[in-house]
């Protein structure tokens, strides 16, 4: 019964960890991308949505 108890753990904290990581490269990436102020796009309240999905998308 150990080793599920460690296997568990094991899983939970890498998944905890990769959403960690996710976190941080899509704030690193936001940020890059509303540097990046392109005149012809659209602005509003879903100009940023659209960006965000663009850099979602790579």
């Amino acid at each position: 019964m150990q080793t599920r108890t460690h296997t568990g753990r094991h899983t939970r904290n890498a998944t905890v960890l990769a959403l960690i990581v996710a976190a941080v490269w899509a704030g690193a990436a936001l940020t890059r991308g509303a540097a990046q102020v392109d005149p012809s796009a659209p602005t509003g309240p879903l100009a940023h949505l659209s960006r965000a999905v663009e850099l979602i998308r790579g």
